[in-house]
């Protein structure tokens, strides 16, 4: 045999095999197709398994996604109501008052304040107690006006008293320009029905307002106070030793996601870090430096 014939037959075995190969599989398909007429069991598990463990991780980032944005938006409104409150606050340091003997300058001036940014009713209510208003400062009166508007002042919830306080002072005490408050699209509810208003955060919880936040302590467990314990307005120049925050000013704050107030002031005492690690304040950027 030549060495081309031999070539030959050894091509032509080659392209039978895969002939035959290739006619077997066909016909193992065929087989598999009639007689295989839908899923097993334990497939339709693997993939329904498959398609839940998918659903979970996609609504796990979108919750994630949305609690982010929920805190940007209560970042942002802080802010807003801080800058309202803080430029008028940081004004009695430099007002000309009358000083009795018996008074310091800074004792008139903490008095003042206090009646103009009060962070609860029972203030509000012994101004409109007073027989005279000569004494009251305009924001005052506007307060006293607020009291007295109310149909039945003892049926007034005071369960968001500081929160409600806030918006007066904001949105009917003259510190601030309501039409710029209003159009600035801040949501506004009364979260315990009550008829008097608040400024919500993204939660839906009223954003709630501390005038003299001695004892507060950030970041959240903190073991130090944020603020001195020196008095502000005094003319003496206080020790703020190792107080981040400086003199006390007013403390604005967000409850957070667990809609659970957790901070450590000498009006709300530090229950646990745990509950106030997600609350947010208008002091965050400074007690984290």
């Amino acid at each position: 045999m030549t060495f081309e014939r031999r070539r030959y037959v050894r091509v032509a075995s080659r392209i039978t095999a895969a002939a035959q190969m290739f006619c077997s599989r066909s016909q193992t398909g065929r087989i598999d197709r009639a007689t295989r007429r839908g899923f097993s069991l334990t497939e339709l598990l693997v993939v329904t398994t498959i398609i839940l463990v998918l659903t979970s991780l996609l609504a796990t980032a979108v919750l994630s996604a949305q609690s982010r944005q929920k805190k940007y938006r209560t970042e942002a409104l802080l802010e807003k109501i801080d800058g309202i409150v803080s430029s008028h606050y940081s004004g009695y340091a430099s007002r000309n008052i009358d000083v009795e003997s018996n008074q310091s300058r800074g004792q008139v001036l903490r008095a003042l304040v206090t009646g103009d940014l009060p962070d609860n009713w029972e203030q509000v209510e012994s101004m409109a107690a007073q027989t005279s208003i000569d004494t009251l400062s305009p924001h005052q009166r506007a307060y006293r006006a607020v009291w007295n508007s109310i149909s039945n002042p003892q049926d007034v919830k005071r369960t968001n008293g500081s929160a409600e306080c806030l918006f007066m002072i904001v949105m009917q005490g003259g510190i601030a320009d309501c039409l710029d408050c209003r159009m600035s699209k801040i949501d506004v509810g009364d979260q315990d029905g009550d008829n008097m208003p608040e400024f919500l955060d993204a939660w839906g919880m009223p954003i709630g307002f501390v005038l003299w936040p001695t004892g507060l302590r950030l970041p959240a467990g903190s073991a130090t106070p944020f603020f001195a314990s020196a008095p502000p307005f005094d003319s003496v120049v206080p020790t703020l030793g190792d107080a981040k925050g400086g003199l006390v000013r007013p403390l604005i704050y967000s409850m957070g996601p667990d809609r659970v107030a957790g901070l450590g002031t000498d009006a709300s005492p530090l229950p646990g870090a745990m509950e106030c690690a997600d609350n947010l304040t208008n002091f965050e950027q400074e007690a984290t430096r």
